[in-house]
């Protein structure tokens, strides 16, 4: 059973960004950036670690120890949380970064 997929692509200056990061990283990254999220849990991806670290391949200490990173980084964030469970949306790093510059436009 694999996690639902986000409908609308991933900005590829985001993309870029992710794939330099280390290889289990990037994994995790690539990951909440395709999956679906709820917005009910304020667009936190709902699912357990070991099933996160089921779909990606990953074993669930690895996991464990990845999450920290990525929240340091700002890659992830705690999107909301129900007693000891912390379910984790995409952090600002993540998030396109919007542009102020409008562009040229020739004039005839």
């Amino acid at each position: 059973m694999s996690a639902p997929l986000v409908s609308e692509g991933v900005e590829p200056r985001v993309l870029r960004k992710a794939l330099s990061l280390p290889h289990p990283q990037m994994r995790l990254v690539l990951f909440y950036l395709t999956t679906q999220k709820d917005p009910e849990f304020n667009d936190a991806v709902v699912m357990t670690g070991e099933r996160i670290a089921e779909e990606i391949g990953m074993n669930r200490p690895l996991l464990s120890r990845t999450i920290p990173r990525l929240l340091e980084a700002g890659w992830l964030r705690v999107a909301s949380r129900h007693g000891n469970v912390r379910y984790y949306g995409l952090g600002p790093e993540a998030e396109p970064k919007k542009s102020n510059v409008v562009p040229l436009r020739q004039t005839a």
